[in-house]
């Protein structure tokens, strides 16, 4: 889980324009994907630390904005982090926000020269461009480094923010609020962060008597992680190159596993593979 607090740099913390155009960094957080994933290329790194950095920012984001209506000013300028990733193990991140400026769409208690009123409208606006100005400049970065397009990466981070809506939703008991906030927010026109294929979408398990077992909500993926490139890898079961019918075979395949049923008569569920592929998918 990643720490954030509001203050001055200290002692620990870099600003973070400065650590995402810093090659020592760069190279270490890339090297730390291929070491746990072994011949995982420079694209497949940028893609894996780019969803992996992004998850972090998603709980970052989704939290202050769904128990108290807030969007913190998350852009790079205002940001300093403290990262440091044992091998093998998650990154201990710390996120300082440098002031304390921010929207939010309820009443203030009191007047502030920080935090600015805004409608509902103002409040997505202001998450989709704070996600934007925090990301672009590691984006650009990674791409002149690795030549992985940016808008690859761009659908990485709207999956990883998606995602985790989505949990914060269920765990604050607003799920459905959640989903189309975020949704709302990413997929502004002209965001780079909007793509067609990233959306919910819910698998509910029956009995023979169609009375409903089990229910649960999954996020489509719109981008690809690139697993599927390294030695051994395969495609996962939410990437967008998997056409919509095998995944959703694979996932109720799990689900009545984990509810200790026979599995349905259909088609055998086995690894997701190129074949699998959507025609025309790009990784």
């Amino acid at each position: 889980m990643p720490l954030a607090d509001i203050g001055p740099i200290e002692p620990g913390f870099t600003p973070l324009a400065t650590l995402f155009g810093a090659e020592r960094f760069l190279t270490a957080m890339l090297a730390r994907q291929q070491a746990a994933t072994p011949g995982l290329d420079e694209k497949g790194a940028a893609a894996f630390f780019i969803t992996e950095y992004s998850n972090l920012l998603g709980i970052l984001a989704a939290v202050p904005f769904l128990s108290h209506g807030l969007v913190p000013d998350l852009s790079a300028r205002n940001c300093a982090l403290a990262a440091q990733p044992p091998p093998g193990e998650p990154p201990d991140v710390r996120l300082r926000l440098l002031n304390a400026a921010g929207v939010t769409d309820r009443p203030l208690a009191a007047p502030s020269s920080l935090i600015r009123p805004v409608d509902r409208a103002g409040l997505l606006e202001a998450l989709g461009q704070s996600l934007e100005a925090h990301m672009a400049p590691l984006i650009d970065t990674l791409h002149t480094r690795t030549g992985l397009p940016r808008r690859a990466m761009w659908r990485l981070v709207g999956d990883a923010v998606a995602m985790r809506f989505l949990e914060a939703g269920q765990r604050l008991g607003c799920e459905a609020v959640a989903k189309a906030d975020v949704m709302a927010a990413l997929m502004r026109t002209g965001s780079p962060l909007a793509n067609r294929q990233l959306h919910f979408f819910d698998v509910e398990i029956v009995d023979d008597a169609r009375r409903v077992l089990a229910r649960r909500t999954f996020r489509a993926r719109g981008g690809c992680c690139r697993f599927y490139t390294a030695p051994g890898g395969s495609l996962c079961t939410s990437c967008v190159l998997v056409k919509p019918e095998d995944r959703r075979q694979r996932i109720e395949a799990r689900m009545r596993a984990e509810l200790g049923l026979p599995r349905v008569a259909q088609e055998p569920v086995g690894q997701l593979t190129t074949s699998s592929l959507l025609p025309g998918g790009e990784a």
